[in-house]
């Protein structure tokens, strides 16, 4: 009888649950088309890759450049990295606020692919908005010494922006992110790590500028004050340090 009346206890709160889901769903879907309805009007300036655009009439939106981020010399001593790293974008529009956003960056030796939804929306006729959440592989190989070094590891990334239209051609916006590392593993040798402990990794500040540039082409100029306890580009020198460090970066890509 205890048994029966545990099941019946299960059945109604999952029903209720089932219908509370239901309740919000249609409530958030009502929102989305009275939301839809009133800025479908909304043309833009022109295309953008960091600026918090709705994509209302595009299915795809890309660029291609690279990135270019220096390595603190406290942390690497006599090692200091400057190698450019490409850099691809991909949009691609869900609905009227919100879109897939993925992101390549390739450096041969060590990659780096990351894919999220964005929620874009305006604020005023100068002022807009979005929110993101992005999960990121990364991979790298090294010969070094007679040993064949490897490792991989996976990254979540929340992140939201502000985006402010000027009166002329150029797009700022300003974009906070924040990071945390899911998994780590590494290969030198015979010695082997791995490491499923989450943590948080650290915060990164970017300023974008973007403007047209040539024969209907667009540019795109950021800085990045990246400060983590472990970024991607540096694991060949060292899995993580016991305090953030700093590392400056440049990106540049050509809207296509």
């Amino acid at each position: 009888m205890k048994k029966v009346n545990k099941l019946i206890k299960i059945k109604k709160s999952t029903l209720l649950f089932f219908c509370q889901l239901v309740s919000i769903l249609m409530v958030t879907g009502s929102f989305s088309t009275s939301s839809s309805a009133q800025d479908t009007s909304f043309i833009p300036k022109h295309s953008a890759i960091f600026f918090p655009y709705p994509m209302y009439k595009e299915k795809w939106r890309s660029s291609i450049g690279f990135t270019l981020m220096t390595t603190p010399e406290d942390i690497t001593e006599e090692v200091r990295l400057r190698i450019p790293c490409g850099d691809y974008r991909l949009l691609r529009r869900i609905n009227n606020h919100f879109i897939l956003d993925s992101r390549l960056w390739f450096q041969v030796l060590q990659n780096h692919i990351s894919t999220g939804i964005r929620y874009s929306k305006p604020l005023s006729n100068s002022l807009y908005f979005s929110a993101g959440d992005d999960i990121g592989f990364w991979f790298g190989f090294l010969k070094l010494g007679g040993f064949n070094s490897k490792a991989s590891g996976w990254v979540n990334y929340s992140n939201v922006s502000l985006g402010y239209k000027t009166k002329k051609d150029l797009l700022i916006t300003f974009k906070a992110q924040v990071s945390v590392n899911l998994h780590y593993q590494s290969v030198n040798g015979e010695d082997k790590f791995s490491s499923d402990k989450r943590y948080y990794n650290g915060e990164t500040f970017t300023l974008a500028l973007e403007q047209p540039f040539y024969n209907k082409k667009h540019l795109t100029l950021a800085f990045s004050a990246i400060n983590n306890y472990f970024y991607w580009q540096t694991w060949a020198l060292f899995y993580k340090t016991n305090r953030k460090v700093f590392y400056p970066q440049i990106t540049v890509g050509f809207i296509l």
